[in-house]
């Protein structure tokens, strides 16, 4: 059954119960759905916001309804309500496919794609960062690709949009007291551990690293059917190797995700030895998008037996 929802702004026409127009049914944090502005027709994505009680939707809505940027690349949030039904945000309506729906999809030639999708994600998320936010959640979800009118993207020049910015970070605002929630499957340890005073750019380079794996290899780099086994994974261990991707893609990724082994389980060292573990494996990523992206750039045509020394060099020198 459809319905109006009318903030101060205007008035905005959804039908929960029509499963095409649903683009997530009952998340954990939220429902999304298509609807589109009653003034001009125009469509839009609005998020519900669950559980409005809670003090991580309220955070959530904070984050998303203030998240404004005057450029391209990112989902724009056009307006923000909360009332007795619950908190909603509406944003603007991008025609595309996430990183995790090409998963399933043939691709010719998919590092190269990839390469290439992670290579104009950079370009966004350096635009992110100089204006003093961590995205703090990126993942194939998270990154679309514009589709043509025919419902393909251009994989030779493929359009990057960046969505989601419920987890993100203002590194200008004090550090918030309460447990930060995090996507286990590609978090560096500064979220699995909860110290964020140490999210900063190189945060969402490492999940970028973990991203560009799983696009490649089309299944994440750390997986078990334990939570526990796979944060123990992501603490304490690099990346495997995988057939379909080359070594020297391979070094570019755990240099990305590159983390500190902690010396003991969590739970038997101090908060101090921790901190300082987890800064020492940071200084070890890329530390900002221009060097990551200047590496990257170099990995396609470096793709070669002959060059695999030198640049392997390059990367760790």
């Amino acid at each position: 059954m459809s319905f109006v929802l009318k903030t101060n702004q205007a008035a905005y026409l959804l039908d929960p119960n029509n499963d095409s127009l649903v683009l997530k049914r009952k998340g954990k944090w939220s429902s999304v759905f298509l609807g589109y502005r009653v003034e001009d027709k125009l469509p839009v994505v609005i998020k519900k916001l669950h559980n409005p009680n809670e003090t991580q939707t309220q955070l959530r809505f904070q984050r998303e309804a203030l998240m404004g940027f005057n450029f391209d690349g990112v989902q724009h949030t056009l307006d923000a309500w909360k009332d007795d039904s619950g908190y909603y945000i509406i944003k603007e309506f991008i025609d595309g496919l996430s990183l995790r729906q090409l998963l399933q999809k043939d691709i010719k030639n998919r590092a190269e794609f990839s390469i290439k999708c992670v290579l104009a994600t950079l370009d966004i998320l350096e635009k992110i960062h100089s204006s003093g936010i961590v995205h703090a959640d990126i993942r194939p979800d998270n990154i679309l690709i514009l589709v043509n009118k025919r419902g393909n993207p251009d994989l030779l020049n493929p359009s990057i949009r960046i969505i989601d910015f419920g987890l993100s970070v203002n590194m200008a605002e004090p550090i918030v007291t309460q447990r930060l929630p995090f996507s286990l499957l590609y978090s560096p340890p500064e979220q699995l551990l909860n110290l964020p005073e140490l999210i900063n750019p190189s945060t969402d380079l490492f999940s970028l690293g973990l991203t560009l794996y799983e696009s490649v290899a089309k299944y994440p780099p750390f997986f078990n059917e334990n939570p526990e086994m796979i944060m123990h994974m992501q603490l304490n261990t690099a990346v495997a190797e995988h057939r379909n991707i080359h070594p020297l893609l391979l070094a570019f990724i755990r240099k990305a995700s590159f983390k500190k082994q902690l010396r003991l389980p969590p739970s038997k060292l101090t908060m101090d030895e921790i901190r300082q573990t987890v800064f020492e494996g940071q200084q070890d990523r890329f530390t900002d998008c221009n060097q990551m992206r200047t590496i990257l750039q170099e990995v396609v045509p470096n793709i070669s037996e002959t060059e695999k020394k030198s640049f392997f060099r390059k990367i760790f020198n």
